[in-house]
């Protein structure tokens, strides 16, 4: 298990490859063209770099409060289902530019990953390793390759333009090319895939393995291939053979799998079909960083001390999705005025009173310090005198915690939200302590640090790193009081596929062929893992059968770096993420320094060839729509 995660980063230490723009493409520093290839040992190290393009896809900086390459779980704030604490690099203002950072980076990031496969794919066959063995090497930097072009013709190819298509090594002033047709280009990720597949020493799957590329892979890249070039049937029919391969839903914990999937346990399970691998080593080294920017204040790790930021939080628009379950076999939307009536009738600056905390317990004043907090400019003295007749200082929390119980199970496993508890550290990082999520909060409480809150029977409160911010939090990929070691060191593999996502595009191939009941069907497999009820009439007709499978797929993997792709090709970004007009806290006022968004107009969804690539290749296309100014 470990050798793969080690051989990364050996090769992350010798030097990375980037795009085809003015950095070297040879794979790694240390060697050179055939000359990487030469022994067995070379070869696995090449082989695994290739890997190594997976990890970090996104840049942190003006996402989170530090620069660094982070996972997948940042690509959420660009969706629907996240959002960030931070400006984003003003990629949602009407003044962003082809030159924006964020363009150029995950050009880069593909191209590296594409370069990298090249090089394998050109050498590997003068190497000197068993032939069967090389066959399912070739065949996994195939995949590999399908993967980071299917990604770049996503974002920068869609609408017919394209992306610039290499399939052998080339050197970093060859890479001179123009865009190869948006469906060429889908063509060769196509061909990829079905080389792959007809590799017979590639193995079916990859479960409980090094987090190697395996068939059911690439069936499964290859059926989103076909769902997003609309050859429904074709797609069907390839994400039937992901489940031949060997692949299926973790079920193994009751009620608890959804929560248990995302555990050290059941890491490597059927369910996972691609992930990015970690473990911990006291280096910390080998770990996720990703706990850090998406926990609360008081999580964290023993050797890292309690303190996550999250920078990255759960937005208002995907908790309002949860359904309320009604019985085992009734959900229903979820509505505020069904918890609160004076919801509708109230507006967005005043709804913050609803989530002020109580200054009551047990018929008693809680403390001074809480109560002076309550009643101060992030309390009661930032609504109007009419909301302030709402408050209820014995149950307000009692009345917003209502609207949070009896959702769909999946939002607890995902959310802390508003009144959960949350299990945390204390100051010393020595021991788990259990926390509630409350707000106004005094400050940055632990239960050794003096907190006002001391009074028997009374959880200390916890909170986001800004205490004067009450927004959603993430339980998913965070720890639980003394469960790791270190904040930037989380051991959880990061799952890039797994199997509700093929099942859910499965549904979605289903719904656009006509076959409902065929998509209720596969809807339903992930729900009933869930443990809650599919309701027949979301598949009446075909508008409200699309619209529930992607709803579906927003409850399903927030945390994941799913949803921004899925918005982007579904062409619903403006409406479920610019519509909000920025990012707000749980009553939905605007929070932070993240400013608010403005749609430039539909030319966002094909993001722009950088400006810097345009000016090093005189023979790219600019992408229409884009001022290139």
């Amino acid at each position: 298990m470990k050798k793969i995660i080690y051989l990364i980063v050996t090769i992350l230490m010798l030097g990375s490859l980037s795009a085809c723009v003015d950095l070297d493409t040879a794979p790694y520093s240390e060697t050179t063209g055939g000359n990487m290839w030469t022994t067995d040992e070379l070869v696995e190290k090449g082989v695994t770099g290739v890997y190594s393009s997976l990890k970090k896809p996104v840049y942190g900086g003006n996402i989170m409060g530090e620069s660094a390459w982070v996972g997948y779980a940042a690509w959420d704030c660009f969706g629907m289902t996240g959002e960030s604490r931070l400006g984003m690099d003003g990629v949602f203002t009407s003044s962003v530019k082809e030159s924006n950072r964020r363009f150029s980076d995950t050009w880069k990031w593909c191209y590296d990953g594409i370069h990298r496969a090249n090089g394998a794919i050109a050498h590997l066959p003068g190497s000197t390793i068993e032939p069967g063995k090389k066959a399912e090497r070739i065949a996994e930097m195939k995949v590999l390759r399908a993967f980071f072009y299917g990604r770049l013709n996503e974002l920068f190819g869609n609408g017919g333009l394209g992306v610039p298509l290499y399939l052998e090594e080339v050197a970093a002033d060859e890479c001179n090319r123009t865009q190869t047709p948006e469906a060429d280009v889908w063509a060769a990720i196509i061909q990829d895939l079905t080389d792959a597949i007809n590799e017979p020493n590639l193995r079916n799957n990859d479960i409980g393995g090094e987090g190697r590329a395996s068939k059911g892979l690439a069936y499964a890249l290859r059926g989103r291939a076909y769902l997003l070039t609309k050859k429904y049937t074709e797609a069907a029919a390839d994400y039937a053979k992901v489940g031949e391969c060997g692949y299926a839903l973790y079920t193994g914990a009751g009620a608890e799998s959804y929560k248990k999937l995302f555990k050290l346990e059941n890491e490597r399970c059927a369910e996972m079909i691609l992930s990015n691998q970690y473990i911990y080593e006291p280096s910390a080294a080998y770990g996720s960083v990703m706990q850090k920017y998406l926990g609360m204040y008081q999580q964290g790790g023993k050797a890292g001390g309690a303190t996550c930021w999250g920078d990255i939080r759960v937005s208002p628009a995907v908790v309002d999705l949860y359904e309320v379950v009604v019985d085992a076999n009734t959900v229903k939307d979820f509505n505020w005025s069904d918890f609160i009536s004076e919801w509708n009738s109230t507006s967005v600056v005043d709804r913050r009173v609803f989530f002020i905390r109580n200054t009551l317990f047990n018929g008693a004043e809680i403390q001074g310090t809480v109560t002076t907090q309550i009643n101060g400019t992030n309390g009661l003295a930032g609504v109007s005198n009419n909301a302030k007749a709402l408050y209820d200082p014995a149950n307000n929390e009692t009345r917003i915690k209502a609207a949070y119980a009896n959702r769909d199970p999946r939002l607890n496993f995902n959310v802390v939200v508003p009144y959960s508890e949350f299990v945390g550290l204390n100051n010393a990082a020595t021991e788990a302590v259990t926390y509630v999520y409350r707000y106004p909060v005094t400050g940055k409480n632990k239960t050794d640090l003096g907190s006002p809150e001391k009074v028997d029977g009374y959880l200390v409160s916890g909170c986001m790193d800004q205490t004067y911010q009450f927004v959603y939090g993430h339980r998913k990929f965070v720890g639980e009081g003394i469960e790791f070691d270190h904040r930037t060191a989380n051991p959880i593999d990061e799952p890039i596929l797994r199997y509700a996502d093929v099942l859910l595009q499965w549904a979605e191939a289903l719904v656009e062929s006509g076959d409902l009941p065929g998509a209720k069907a596969k809807v339903k497999e992930v729900r009933d893992r869930a443990g809650i009820a599919t309701p027949d009439a979301k598949f009446a007709n075909q508008t409200t059968a699309r619209n529930y499978v992607r709803d579906e797929r927003r409850r399903e993997f927030v945390g994941e770096g799913i949803n921004f792709f899925d918005e982007m090709r579904w062409r619903t970004l403006k409406e479920t993420k610019f519509a909000r007009g920025g990012a707000t806290d749980v009553w939905g006022g605007y929070v932070g320094t993240a400013g608010t968004y403005a749609w430039i107009g539909d030319q966002f969804y094909t993001w722009p060839v950088p400006k810097a690539e345009i000016e090093l290749n005189k023979n790219l296309k600019k992408t229409p729509g884009w001022t290139y100014e």
